[in-house]
């Protein structure tokens, strides 16, 4: 195993043998860092760096802000470039619970790689407003593809769902920016 250092300035950690002149992070003198001894296993260290859940993560986050841009804008457009973002919005909508679903079960793979358990606080909470999340793309989705959504009517119900999307995926991403360098010894 790497012998690690970690800047005493801003916290960030790295492999001896790579330090330079200065922290990369935060930019103070090489004299700042001080040896440290990660409490998690090599193998655990190894699965969290790969960092499938926080990258996975910004899809759905991303179609869910999309697809809100796109639904208010169809308030401001006629004619073909609003039959064009009416079928785009369809698309995206049929791929957004796909992409929750899969950030999902990638977070539960990290909560149990990271915590070894389902049950803390920060969790609880990230599993319940993930599967919020996963229940509202699954109705967006239903909606885009069966109702009409050229009407004012059904899309005004269309883009109140994709604000509650949005409101799901806020939560979870300030507490996964909590919890990213978080982890359970051993």
């Amino acid at each position: 195993m790497a012998e690690l250092v970690k800047c005493k300035s801003c916290g960030f950690v790295m492999e001896a043998g790579k330090l330079h002149d200065k922290c990369p992070a935060c930019g103070v003198p090489a004299k700042m860092f001080e040896p440290f001894i990660d409490p998690v296993s090599e193998k655990r260290r190894m699965l969290l760096g790969f960092h499938i859940h926080p990258i996975l993560v910004h899809f759905p986050q991303a179609f869910a802000f999309l697809l809100f841009l796109l639904a208010c804008a169809t308030f401001f457009l006629a004619g073909p470039l609003k039959d064009a973002l009416i079928t785009t919005i369809r698309i995206v909508s049929a791929i957004l619970p796909a992409v929750v679903l899969i950030a999902l079960l990638s977070g539960l793979l990290d909560g149990k790689i990271r915590f070894r358990r389902y049950n803390t606080p920060f969790l609880i909470t990230k599993i319940t407003a993930g599967s919020l999340f996963l229940l509202t793309s699954i109705i967006i989705c239903v909606l885009a593809l069966k109702c009409p959504l050229e009407t004012g009517h059904c899309m005004a119900i269309y883009t109140a769902l994709t604000v509650i999307s949005v409101c799901c995926s806020v939560p979870l991403g300030i507490i996964g920016t909590w919890l990213i360098e978080a982890k359970f010894p051993g």
